[in-house]
């Protein structure tokens, strides 16, 4: 369900900044202020929602924000350590929206599933988790995943006989592709949509032509 949210999130990002052109610090500034309201106001149901043992607080309810405050209380390196994941999160949004902005969502998630890797090296060196061979296993899942979807195969591919045909196939199809879409909204498809964002008395380019 994580994953399913996060992927519509993307989607619904990419399509609002490029149809309104929205500069990503206030996309990211927008998608904070409306992220606090929000889970400001669902923490007072979850602050009795009672949940078992599926809670590790000691009232063993789904959120206790009373006990969290108390915690930043007695220790303040737990205030600095939430003040650095907010302004860490905060950079990491930007970045994000940026790209998505300047490439498209997809090259954005492709990115951003590289970071494991630094995540990763960090966490071993400091000796916050054990190494685990199936998790270089995994990463080269992703790096197999992340060669074929920027088609960094294809120059493989074209050196075999029986597969150069193929790859020349997709070229082709993907050069009609961009053709076509030309002149035209088509999110979703990284080739047809406009990358300049030129103003002519408040208006982008594509604005103007198609007035």
């Amino acid at each position: 369900m994580a994953q399913v949210i996060v992927s519509v999130q993307m989607v619904l990002e990419e399509k609002f900044v490029y149809k309104h052109d929205v500069h990503p610090l206030k996309a990211v500034g927008t998608e904070g202020f409306f992220g606090f309201v929000v889970l400001s106001l669902l923490l007072i149901p979850m602050y009795f929602i009672h949940v078992g043992n599926f809670s590790d607080n000691p009232r063993q309810v789904l959120e206790d924000t009373l006990d969290a405050f108390c915690q930043i209380g007695h220790e303040p390196l737990i205030l600095l350590a939430l003040l650095g994941n907010t302004v860490s999160i905060a950079f990491f949004n930007f970045a994000g929206i940026s790209v998505t902005k300047e490439i498209s969502a997809t090259t954005r998630m492709v990115l951003d599933s590289l970071r494991t890797l630094v995540i990763w090296v960090v966490s071993l060196a400091l000796g916050w988790e054990q190494f685990h061979g199936l998790q270089v296993l995994g990463f080269l899942v992703l790096l197999v995943g992340t060669a074929l979807y920027n088609g960094l195969h294809r120059p493989l591919l074209a050196r075999i006989p029986c597969c150069a045909h193929l790859v020349a196939t997709e070229e082709e199809e993907e050069e009609g592709g961009t053709a076509r879409g030309r002149g035209r909204d088509c999110w979703g498809t990284a080739g047809c949509r406009p990358r300049t964002r030129a103003k002519t008395r408040g208006h982008s380019v594509e604005d103007s032509v198609r007035d």
